[in-house]
């Protein structure tokens, strides 16, 4: 799967660990147009790009050394809405989401750091929610896009000396 829909159904899966009882909504158009007071939402944000050039070496599960080189980080935002009736019932489920969140999730083998930013909360006049109170999180996931390569061939080379630490050199045959 991808980033975008590993991340995505990991918050949704997070919202009912939390105790949310209705089926979150995944569109801002339908949130909007959303007549229950309890609700929840998990809305794709922003996605950011920036050129990354870090290598790791590492082995695969033949023993074969290869390299990995991240050629983006990639940061997808998504915001997560929780809205209901009292500010208790909406404190309870915030603090249960945020308590089930892991440090972060694999997606293709490679570790994706989960962040959470900013909660605005609303009350009933300063939200579109029929709810009478809402908090809208972001939460990060720090990914990228990544290329394997494999070390090229050493042909045709012939060691004919070898350095040690201390400095001196000590010839191969001998």
């Amino acid at each position: 799967m991808s980033l975008y829909s590993e991340s995505k159904a990991y918050l949704l899966r997070k919202l009912k660990e939390a105790g949310v009882k209705s089926k979150p909504y995944t569109a801002m158009k339908r949130l909007e147009k959303s007549q229950e007071s309890h609700v929840s939402a998990v809305i794709f944000d922003k996605e950011t790009l920036a050129r990354n050039g870090s290598k790791k070496i590492y082995r695969d599960q033949q023993g074969a050394q290869k390299k990995r080189r991240k050629v983006f980080d990639r940061e997808l935002a998504f915001a997560v809405i929780i809205g209901d009736y009292s500010d208790d019932t909406v404190e309870a489920l915030f603090e249960k989401f945020l308590e089930s969140l892991d440090r972060g999730i694999w997606v293709d083998g490679n570790f994706v750091p989960i962040g959470v930013e900013d909660a605005e909360w609303a009350d009933e006049e300063d939200s579109i929610l029929k709810a009478r109170v809402a908090v809208r999180v972001m939460i990060t996931f720090s990914g990228g896009f990544y290329r394997d390569t494999n070390f090229g061939p050493l042909t045709n080379i012939e060691i004919t000396t070898v350095q040690k630490n201390n400095g001196e050199e000590e010839p191969i045959n001998g």
